[in-house]
């Protein structure tokens, strides 16, 4: 049986690709299951950015429904932890990006939303399409979708859930970026290229800070903001680094923009 998870290193880049193309990467038990096995060791690894992205010209469609029905029963002790397939997305020290073309639908929606960015080809189309199937929904969209659009979007996309075009998710803020779908792979892997160009500890810490914000209320998260913010300025292996920045923090690069334009360091 061929495996409908691949894992592929760049550099600081993992890639993962939904891969059953031939059905429009169709999500099946197989793929949760090999989805969760890939991404399980991602967060112990050197890894700092992951891509997640589909086969073929869709990122995924949904539950592929004609895949047949496995021997086994599908039980919550068998298959629960293939859910938290979205908590490692959410929750790893990596960030995570869902590179999205053509469909993007119902548990594998679910997935993209528990990314750190979302980026999009122009012909994307996004549907949660659990209500059309007859399920209440998985992978934990309807918690990623309140805190991403807002709750009465949110809800409107699950009990309506009708196909919403790229420029729509966009406006709304589902998706951040639009890209023409023959550069769209391209595009987001030189994003990628450019966050893991990063020292790793300030990039993991800003990513606990995010996820710190979610759950604390202010006075909590500058408690634990503050702390971080001096142990990573007190971090030897940043010093060199942090003797070419700017006064702004942002590190320079041989070739810089300003507002006088573009600066060349000696």
């Amino acid at each position: 049986m061929e495996p409908s998870v691949l894992l592929e290193q760049r550099g600081a880049v993992s890639i993962v690709t939904l891969h059953r193309p031939e059905r429009r990467n169709g999500v099946t038990v197989q793929m949760c299951e090999e989805l969760y096995e890939a991404l399980s060791p991602v967060p112990a690894s050197d890894a700092r950015v992951v891509v997640l992205r589909g086969a073929g010209n869709d990122f995924s469609v949904g539950a592929d429904l004609t895949s047949g029905h496995s021997s086994e029963p599908v039980t919550l002790e068998r298959l629960g932890a293939v859910y938290h397939a979205s908590t490692l997305l959410h929750t790893m020290p990596q960030l995570t990006i869902a590179a999205i073309d053509g469909g993007c639908a119902g548990a594998a929606m679910g997935w993209a939303c528990a990314c750190d960015f979302r980026f999009a080809s122009e012909r994307a189309r996004f549907a949660t399409g659990f209500l059309k199937v007859g399920v209440s929904g998985d992978m934990g969209l309807v918690w990623s979708l309140a805190r991403l659009v807002g709750a009465a979007r949110a809800r409107e996309l699950l009990f309506f859930p009708e196909k919403v075009t790229a420029q729509d998710a966009l406006a709304f803020g589902l998706v951040t970026r639009l890209f023409p779908a023959d550069t769209l792979h391209d595009e987001v892997l030189a994003l990628a290229d450019e966050l893991a160009g990063h020292h790793p500890f300030p990039l993991r810490m800003m990513k606990a800070n995010v996820l710190s914000a979610e759950r604390m209320d202010m006075a909590e998260y500058i408690e634990v903001e503050s702390a971080r913010h001096l142990h990573v300025t007190a971090s030897p292996s940043l010093l060199p680094a942090r003797s070419s920045q700017s006064g702004t923090g942002t590190r320079r690069t041989p070739t810089q923009a300003t507002a006088d334009g573009p600066r060349r360091d000696s």
